[in-house]
């Protein structure tokens, strides 16, 4: 038997006998694991230094909606409606309108022979048109550029309204003020409700409304309008605000009222204004609704009903 003294000496002999590699892990180690951290840490910072600048440059290039809702880019003031730019810009509006993608599907319907096509602004007189708001006031360059092109049923039952909205109709930078579209909708919505009153004149009574989405500007939009009632001197109608891509902007239902003195006013301006048919209650039949000539401000060629006065 070892004694207690002996027993102590023969372990720290182990200890000091162990493999130089043992000895040199245990040494290194800490120094080791630090390097390891440090790397770790630089490739970290690396790896998000080059998705930031990924990212910072894929935005500026493809921003997403809201970026333009925060910040939105301010836009030139728009063109004076003499200046020749202004009349190429119309001729432009009036191209693109004509080929858009839902506006020759909705021609090219199964039931096109039961609507007809008109643009009611033109039909109203210079008298008139310099005191009406969107026909006047909001018409040119950056606004309402050129007319409103409606697609009705000839029932009356049924509108779709082409419209371009322009960035001079903004309330928050880029995006078209609720009041206006307000108004494009209460137009909207009274020329299906007027023209199933008994003397096609009426007021609006009730206009509810509900935002579902930024409307952007510089975009053309359609307005789809329908019937839901006319019950005597009162129409009830709905309709939507939707993007080119089906996606629905605005939602609105409205009471048109026809007044007790309607009977004593003359509706055929009225009638002639709101762009109707002036056969509309003939039977449909194919070719009396295809669209002919005419000139808009500034020499461009569009297409109205040719039964249309």
């Amino acid at each position: 038997m070892f004694s207690h003294s002996a027993r102590r000496q023969l372990a720290a002999f182990a200890r000091n006998s162990r493999p130089l590699s043992a000895r040199w892990a245990s040494t290194s180690s800490p120094s080791s694991s630090a390097s390891s951290q440090v790397w770790r840490r630089v490739k970290l910072i690396g790896g998000a230094t080059a998705l930031a600048t990924v990212s910072y440059y894929i935005g500026a290039l493809y921003p997403p909606e809201f970026v333009h809702l925060l910040s939105p880019r301010t836009a030139p003031p728009p063109l004076h409606p003499d200046d020749p730019a202004a009349l190429a810009h119309i001729a432009d509006l009036e191209d693109q309108l004509q080929h858009l993608p839902v506006l020759q599907a909705h021609r090219a319907r199964e039931d096109k022979d039961e609507w007809y096509e008109t643009r009611p602004y033109l039909n109203l007189p210079e008298e008139r048109r310099v005191n009406s708001l969107t026909a006047g006031a909001l018409k040119g360059p950056g606004k309402l550029a050129i007319p409103p092109l409606v697609r009705s049923r000839h029932d009356h039952s049924e509108n779709w309204i082409f419209i371009h909205v322009g960035r001079a109709l903004c309330g928050h930078e880029g995006v078209i003020h609720g009041g206006l579209l307000a108004t494009l909708l209460d137009e909207s919505l009274a020329r299906v409700a007027l023209l199933n009153l008994p003397e096609k004149v009426g007021v609006t009574a009730n206009l509810n409304i509900n935002y579902k989405a930024p409307t952007r500007a510089d975009q053309f939009i359609v307005i789809k309008v329908k019937l839901d009632e006319a019950k005597g001197r009162k129409a009830r109608v709905s309709g939507t605000v939707e993007d080119m891509e089906g996606r629905v902007l605005v939602e609105a239902n409205a009471l048109f009222v026809q007044p007790r003195y309607a009977k004593l006013l003359n509706s055929t301006a009225v009638r002639h204004m709101l762009g109707e048919a002036s056969h509309s209650n003939e039977p449909v039949t194919p070719g009396t609704v295809e669209p002919v000539p005419v000139k808009l401000p500034g020499g461009v060629q569009t297409l109205v009903d040719s039964k249309n006065p």
